[in-house]
């Protein structure tokens, strides 16, 4: 498992947080995605206006950014689903958005097979021992950087990036 290492800028967002544990996360996300992408309109930012998530060997996507505030494995905890805002847009009025400040993240990239086999945990647990074994620090919550669409994704393609913010 290669973790990379990335320059993340500051982002607006438009966001819709929840309480959530695993099987209430698995019936929120798919339907909070599209309305928070519904909510940033004209102004989302897809993969083409993000140019750090080196995703310009495929067509432009949508990008989502899920926030975990603890594990819902383990309970009920904050998650937080984010659809970014082109760099040169404004929140739409009426919508819940806030900055994601300037960062560095520690990243692998997970194909559908790693997802569907259980084993995603440990892809987490990988990357902290990764930063870890750098002499970094977690500087903020873990987070899925999602970039393509998961459930027509074929089993090999990569679907997102399970990402840390470090310092």
């Amino acid at each position: 498992m290669g973790v990379r290492m990335r320059e993340v800028p500051e982002q607006t967002v438009v966001t819709e947080q929840r309480m959530v544990d695993q099987k209430a996360l698995e019936q929120w996300l798919p339907e909070a995605m599209p309305r928070v992408h519904k909510a940033a309109g004209d102004m989302a930012a897809g993969t083409a206006d993000q140019p750090y998530l080196l995703r310009d060997h495929v067509a432009d996507e949508p990008v989502f950014i899920v926030i975990y505030e603890g594990n819902p494995n383990e309970g009920e905890t904050a998650v937080e689903c984010c659809t970014p805002l082109r760099a040169d847009g404004t929140a739409p009025d009426g919508v819940a958005a806030r900055s994601i400040p300037a960062h560095r993240e520690a990243y692998v990239r997970i194909d559908k097979r790693t997802v569907r086999s259980g084993k995603i945990g440990d892809v987490y647990g990988a990357i902290e021992k990764w930063i870890e074994d750098q002499g970094l620090e977690v500087a903020a919550a873990p987070r899925e950087t999602y970039w393509t669409d998961f459930f027509s994704a074929a089993e090999d393609d990569e679907v997102f990036d399970v990402a840390f913010p470090v310092g």
